[in-house]
């Protein structure tokens, strides 16, 4: 296995940025394509690197006993291993008391949501309680303006059962009723 860096965008926005270990680049880019839950990479920009692992390990080690040896008045450490067991260890602990901390958090049941409308005031702006607004009764227009009598429409077809005579009589094109004889399920007698 070998651990590859991959950064992946569409459009200028970054999709990914992360790292994965595969065998080689194909399966990397197979995984990432996975994990963005894409059936293709069309329109995608990506780029995949080789992270050499002993390299970065070697050059990690050197950084750290230079630090060590700073620490320690210019004396390198018996191994690195030694000196870096105490301080990984607090490192961990401080991550597991943070852990903690946020599974306390999350233990508390979550707000509920809020629906949120520009036009209703506040519970800070209302004075009293509200007053429901009245329903407005639809009303529907033809493309000339006049109104629809939709009541007398439906009667007249469930009354004749016919399309094009509920339409010419109310100057309706037959689509329209169509629509909303399946819109509204109406039957004739």
């Amino acid at each position: 296995m070998k651990l590859f860096k991959l950064i992946a965008s569409r459009a200028g926005q970054v999709l990914f940025d992360d790292r994965v270990e595969a065998d080689s680049p194909r399966e990397a880019r197979e995984q990432m394509k996975a994990l963005m839950g894409l059936n293709s990479l069309t329109g995608v920009v990506y780029a995949i690197t080789e992270i050499p692992i002993d390299l970065i390990q070697s050059i990690v080690d050197a950084r750290l006993v230079e630090a060590l040896q700073r620490l320690n008045g210019g004396q390198a450490p018996a191994t690195v291993e030694q000196m870096i067991r105490p301080i990984a260890s607090e490192a961990v602990r401080e991550q597991l008391a943070s852990l903690r901390t946020v599974q306390t958090a999350e233990a508390a049941p979550p707000p509920t949501p809020q629906r949120f409308d520009a036009f209703t005031p506040t519970v800070d702006q209302i004075i009293g309680t509200p007053t429901p607004k009245p329903q407005r009764k639809r009303a529907s227009v033809t493309t000339n303006g006049t109104l629809v009598d939709w009541k007398a429409v439906k009667r007249l077809y469930r009354r004749t059962g016919s399309i094009k005579q509920a339409a010419a009589q109310f100057k309706l094109s037959v689509n329209s009723v169509k629509a909303r004889i399946r819109r509204e399920g109406w039957t004739h007698e």
